[in-house]
């Protein structure tokens, strides 16, 4: 791994993390590399590297893919998808979508979390092949599994809060 880049027509020193944190040490060749450039260079201008975004995404079912399978996914996207798969006398889906909503507002610290969480249950091939639904028409799904697994969440979260010191 690289631990510094330097481009002489920018002026600009590229640095690692772990470069960063030895630079400080005035005793370190890093502090004394950094030093002869700003000398050589007065203008010198220094990057810090931030991490790379990740090519392959682990998701919580296990799953592993190229992409953020939330990435886009919104309130309204999600009513869009279910308004369209759903003929016009059958709003099961759409009921089903704003109890999870209501539910999740009501007892959730991050209430989308939840309701995305649902969606991707209820509609799994959504990314993969959204088309499927056109055909196939499953059972709406327990979203009580849900509701539970985020209020467990929450209260762990909530648990780990140190209260503050009252005032003497």
């Amino acid at each position: 791994m690289e631990r510094y880049k330097f481009d002489i027509t920018k002026q600009a020193l590229t640095i690692s993390a772990s470069f960063d944190e030895a630079m400080n040490d005035p005793t370190s060749e890093e502090y004394q590399l950094v030093r002869q450039f700003k000398h050589d260079f007065p203008r010198l201008t220094i990057v810090r590297k931030t991490h790379k975004t990740p090519t392959r995404y682990h998701n919580s079912d296990g799953s592993i893919t190229t992409h953020n399978k939330h990435n886009g996914l919104t309130y309204e996207r999600m009513e869009r998808f279910i308004l369209a798969l759903s003929p016009k006398d059958d709003t099961d889906y759409l009921e089903a979508f704003y109890t999870v909503r209501k539910m999740a507002e009501a007892m959730c610290a991050s209430p989308y979390a939840v309701v995305s969480e649902w969606f991707m249950k209820q509609f799994p091939m959504y990314r993969t092949n959204p088309l499927f639904y056109i055909d196939h028409q499953p059972d709406i799904i327990d979203f009580s599994a849900v509701l539970e697994k985020a209020k467990k969440t929450s209260i762990v979260e909530a648990e780990s809060v140190e209260e503050p010191a009252e005032a003497v």
